[in-house]
């Protein structure tokens, strides 16, 4: 799900928007709402409206971590798997590495993001040795392990 922030002349309003990828390959908006919550409750209302236009065979939810659709996305899709957004994981890792190591942690995260399996990622000992090396000292290898585990 995106989450659309439209500037307008009444101030800033939200939109939630639903983008789907279809069979074919291509992103469809599936349905949109203003100034929707982020709890539990506004995600079950929305995405009963999404299934209510005959939405189903849901297989993957992809979000930023929102607790209310977390919440909701196995008791209004059983079948559905979620996956942490990643731009939204790396905004979350960026925002405590300092501006100095950010494209060291960059190029690691670019790194595990690129191997076809958590196997593959683990097999870059010099690339991680390196890493590591470089940010010895800094606090830094506690502070991502936080956000990994919490985002």
């Amino acid at each position: 799900m995106a989450r659309c922030h439209l500037l307008r002349r009444r101030g800033r309003e939200y939109e939630t928007v639903a983008i789907a990828v279809n069979e074919d390959g291509y992103r469809e908006a599936l349905g949109a709402a203003e100034e929707m919550k982020e709890d539990k409750a506004s995600w079950v209302e929305f995405f009963q409206w999404l299934k209510s236009r005959r939405l189903d065979g849901v297989k993957l939810i992809v979000g930023d971590k929102c607790l209310g659709m977390l919440e909701t996305v196995g008791e209004v899709f059983p079948d559905a798997t979620y996956q942490r957004c990643v731009v939204h994981f790396y905004r979350n890792v960026f925002s405590v590495v300092p501006k100095s190591k950010v494209r060291l942690v960059a190029k690691m995260l670019k790194a595990i993001h690129a191997r076809e399996s958590k196997k593959a990622a683990r097999e870059r000992p010099k690339l991680w040795r390196q890493c590591s090396a470089q940010l010895n000292g800094t606090g830094l290898p506690g502070r991502l392990r936080t956000v990994w585990t919490r985002h």
